[in-house]
């Protein structure tokens, strides 16, 4: 053994390393002596029967370290590896015990490998708790760190080892010393939680602190560890232990309050006496300590009132879990959601929205919360969030303000009004007072607002309460919000009365700029409103020259008339102080109207006596011609003045003047019953015999009219009675075409012929019966006109009477004239046959007396002409009146023989009464002509209507004996 302690001594010599050199080379040839020692050692022990062995090895390991320590380099001689085994590979071989024991004398408790790492790193890694306690217990330090600046505890961490976690906390290890991971052993503590964190945060280290002066519990607090927080709670952690900034760990949970787990945390912390210099958590802590979470605050605002004003969604998920009311209202009537709102947090309004908070609840003030004022960075989301959850856009607060009320007072923006608009809001709503949102823009000088106002239908003439418009209000203001609401869409829009916004600003005198801004925009300048008037009938009215001749210049009309036919024209002549003489220049003087009227014309015709020359000198015609021809002296007439046709004429107005039909201005003043202006135009040389284009003299055209005083006039002015125009037609037929049952008894009474006949040959009898006038055709008959006389085409008023009706012929048909023949022999009984008047004419012709055997020159009776035209019940109503059946005309031919010819329904017609037994002069009764002239079936029709087989004529013949000379051998069979 002595050997073998000094074999090792001298091979510690020969290898000449101080022990604590760190070369690897050479520290691994100390390792193999010190393994060597360790082994005997071991060995030794082994054997406990042998202490003296055992003390002897003890006593060599000890000379071997002091030996080694003091001996002097020498030149490294190469040597055989030893087998003894050293603390590394006894830990390595999970021999712990033997490891221990090498360090009982303390000696090198601090050694580092090649790595860095202490023993106590080695038993870290190892998860050998025992090791680890046993390393401390003897002095091994616990922060120290190794090549890769881990202590360790963070080793013990890293590896989850909360047993040796503990030893090492227990021991003082420092819980917040970092390495090269740059996170603390309580870190990772905290993050794994479980054991381990209660491993880490022993009661030596429950208030230890980092270099922020924060505790484990504000760690925990900070990350959102609920159950880090309870367990460190428990083990006794101060809730209230500030940080160096000051913070608590409740102030470390504030700062998350967009967490529910954060939220959590506060509560336990809250609960546990935490607290905090956070007054936007104040209302948290109140709620929690009293665990009313429907704690009413000052302004009866609830827990959640808060929470939704700073917009901390955590808290108020936290709350809604405690059943908080979405829809809670404060003392001024506000819900959680309007402080959302208000406050610009939308997603803690989407999140009350979620919980099925009211979006068309309101306030004590009836605001929604689309009424409040948005925050400039989230009024669009807010905007559109609302009406995505249905929120009403046209919900009024009490003063009856839609959102687009509000959003344009409050100015905010365009793009939040047309979110508004976009999701239903109501352009035109108006608000107590009546009055819309373009009232706000406009009152407020807000021109931005103004297109897209107008672009969703604003309506510029919405009138308030108080009757005025939008437009009402931009006018007032002028400037750009005037500016803006001039557009093309606006200048055609019309007000309740339908004035436009051209007929608004004439009437309010505005400024000629804006009135041709107007009409730049296309307005029409000649629109109408519902009393007619165009925007230069209200310039006119005001007297308004410079808007007036503005709209003259861009093509106003002067002679437009509204519902009172008054023009802008007719406002100018009469105005108390006279004509408007600004009205007159080139334009209007050249101006005409729809039917080519011209100024003049209507200045004549309004009897404008003392503007007339100057209106002519200023350029009128005063000989211009209207469409019709007419010139100014015609609407004089027209007007029956004779002083303006003075002034006219003498001013250049030719009095001879026709229009295109011809007519003269007498014409005219006939046409218009204008008595005086027809005297004067006679006074002044008028002819009353001038004939127009139809021929027509002005008599005619009184006549016609029936207008007595003209009438009167002109014939006492020396017009022709007798006058005919182009159709031959006499003022006479004039009165009769007329219906004038007067005109026709005066002028009758004047000398007018009565037989007088036009270019058809009409008599004004003709006229009369056509036209149905019987008390002028009885007029006529009464001084003998004729029944007979015929026109052109053959036509008499007796014709036309018949057409006419009973009436018209029994007027005609008196006594004295019911058989009057015309020129060739014909009774009115004869013509009436040959016209084709029906049975009932015959009939009331008969029944007048008329004589029905009378023949015509050609020996023709009406009974003849009957049956020769087929008229049989006309034939019967004869017979039956008493017209002769034989008798005969010129061609030898009676209307019996015409009947027996013609077949049974003629026969018929004539013999199925008393005839059947007449006989002619010669004693031929109906069955002797038969007998030679027609048919059997005529004769038998003839026997059974009762004729007498043995009737014989004159020479004693029968109807047999004539059957048989003419060898009618049938006939005769019948006869016999």
């Amino acid at each position: 053994m002595c050997r073998h302690i000094t074999g090792k001594i001298k091979a510690c010599q020969l290898v000449s390393l101080p022990f604590p050199h760190r070369d690897r080379a050479k520290g691994h040839l100390w390792l193999h002596e010190v393994r060597s020692a360790v082994d005997h050692y071991r060995t030794m022990k082994r054997h406990k029967n042998n202490a003296r062995a055992a003390i002897i090895a003890a006593v060599s390991v000890a000379i071997l370290f002091v030996s080694c320590a003091s001996a002097k380099p020498v030149v490294e001689t190469a040597i055989a590896p030893v087998a003894e085994d050293d603390f590394w590979t006894l830990i390595e071989k999970g021999e712990n015990e033997k490891a221990r024991a090498l360090f009982k004398g303390k000696a090198d408790i601090k050694s580092k490998d090649a790595k860095g790492r202490t023993p106590l790193h080695v038993a870290a890694e190892r998860k050998d708790a025992e090791l680890a306690a046993y390393l401390i217990a003897i002095g091994a330090s616990v922060d120290e760190q190794d090549g890769e600046k881990r202590t360790p505890l963070e080793i013990a961490c890293i590896n989850g080892d909360a047993q040796v976690a503990r030893k090492l906390s227990e021991g003082g290890a420092d819980i917040f010393k970092k390495g090269s991971s740059g996170k603390a052993p309580a870190e990772y503590a905290l993050e794994a939680g479980g054991p381990l964190l209660d491993a880490v945060a022993s009661k030596s280290n429950i208030e230890a602190k980092n270099g922020k002066g924060e505790t484990m519990l504000h760690l925990a607090a900070d990350s959102g560890d609920g159950e880090a927080v309870s367990l460190l709670l428990a083990k006794g952690a101060k809730p209230l232990q500030k940080s160096a900034e000051g913070k608590t760990p409740l102030d470390l949970a504030y700062r998350h309050p967009e967490s529910l787990e954060y939220a959590l945390v506060a509560e336990k912390l809250i609960i546990a006496g935490s607290q905090s210099s956070d007054a936007n958590f104040s209302y948290f802590s109140a709620s929690v300590r009293s665990a009313n979470f429907s704690l009413r605050f000052d302004d009866g605002l609830t827990p959640l009132h808060f929470a939704a004003r700073e917009g901390q969604l955590g808290f108020i998920a936290y709350l809604f879990q405690k059943k908080a009311d979405p829809d809670a209202k404060s003392a001024s009537g506000a819900t959680p959601l309007h402080e959302a709102i208000r406050a610009g947090k939308i997603d803690a309004a989407k999140a009350l929205i979620a919980a099925g908070a009211d979006v068309n609840a309101r306030d004590a003030k009836g605001n929604s919360a689309m009424h409040l004022f948005m925050p400039l960075n989230s009024r669009q989301a807010g905007v559109e969030l609302l009406l995505s959850a249905k929120a009403d856009p046209n919900i009024k607060d009490d003063y009856g303000d839609a959102p687009l009320h509000v959003a344009i007072a409050l100015n905010m923006g365009v793009p939040f009004i047309a979110v508004l608009l976009k999701g239903g809001a109501d352009p035109n709503i108006r608000n107590t007072a009546g009055r819309t949102p373009l009232h706000s823009a406009v009152e407020r000088d807000r021109p931005e607002y103004v297109p897209t106002l107008l672009d969703k239908g604003a309506n510029i003439f919405a009138a308030d309460d108080a009757g005025s418009t939008p437009f009402d209000l931009a006018l007032k203001s002028g400037g750009n919000v005037l500016q803006a609401m001039i557009t093309a869409a606006t200048v055609a829009m019309s007000d309740n009365v339908g004035n436009t916004p051209l007929h608004v600003a004439v009437a309010a005198g505005a400024p000629s700029k804006i009135v041709a801004l107007i009409l730049d925009r296309k307005a029409a300048v000649n629109a109408r409103n519902k009393s007619g008037d165009t925007p230069l009938h209200l310039a006119v009215a005001d007297d308004s020259r410079e808007l007036g001749e503005l709209l003259i210049a861009r093509g106003a009309d002067i002679f437009a008339t509204n519902a009172a036919g008054k023009s802008p024209l007719y406002l100018a002549g009469h105005t108390p102080a006279g004509f408007l003489e600004w009205m007159l220049n080139s334009t209007t003087i050249e101006a005409r109207d729809g039917l080519g009227n011209g100024m003049l014309h209507f200045a004549a015709g309004w009897k404008l006596e003392a503007a007339i020359p100057s209106i002519i000198q200023k350029g009128a015609d005063p000989n211009a011609q209207n469409a019709t021809g007419e010139t100014p002296i015609f609407s004089a007439v027209k007007a029956d003045s004779p002083a303006t046709i003075a002034v006219l004429i003498k001013n250049g107005a030719d009095s001879a003047s026709r229009d295109a039909l011809g007519n003269t201005s007498l014409h005219a003043a006939v046409r218009w019953n204008a008595k005086s202006s027809a005297l004067a135009l006679l006074a002044q040389g008028a002819d009353p015999n001038a004939r127009n284009l139809a021929g027509k003299m002005p008599l005619h055209d009184a006549v016609r009219l029936g207008i007595v005083d003209l009438e009167k006039v002109l014939v006492n002015g020396g017009a022709k009675l007798e006058g005919r125009d182009l159709k031959g037609a006499t003022p006479l037929m004039e009165a009769v075409s007329a219906g004038s049952l007067s005109a026709t008894e005066r002028l009758l009474e004047r000398g007018a012929n009565p037989t007088a006949r036009n270019m058809q040959g009409d008599t004004p009898l003709h006229v009369s019966v056509a036209a149905g006038r019987t008390d002028i055709a009885k007029l006529l008959l009464s001084i003998g006109t004729s029944i007979h006389a015929e026109n052109s085409f053959g036509m008499s008023p007796l014709k036309s009477a018949l057409s006419a009706g009973p009436e018209m012929t029994t007027l005609l048909l008196t006594k004295d004239r019911i058989d009057a023949a015309n020129d060739l022999g014909k009774t009115p009984l004869h013509i009436a046959l040959e016209e084709g008047a029906d049975l009932q004419a015959i009939r009331t012709i008969v029944n007048l007396g008329a004589r029905v055997s009378d023949p015509d020159f050609h020996g023709r009776t009406p009974l003849r002409i009957a049956v020769g035209m087929g008229k049989l019940e006309e034939s019967r109503l004869l017979v039956d009146a008493g017209s002769d059946v034989f008798a005969q005309a010129d061609d030898g031919e009676s209307p019996a023989t015409l009947a027996i010819v013609a077949g049974t329904q003629a026969v018929k017609a004539l013999f199925d009464g008393t005839a059947i037994s007449a006989k002619d002069a010669i004693g031929y009764t109906p069955l002797h002509y038969a007998a030679f002239r027609g048919k059997s079936d005529v004769v038998k029709i003839l026997i059974e209507l009762g004729a007498v087989k043995s009737a014989r004529n004159v020479a004693g013949e029968s109807p047999a004996d004539l059957a048989h000379r003419w060898g009618l051998v049938e006939n005769e069979k019948l006869l016999r």
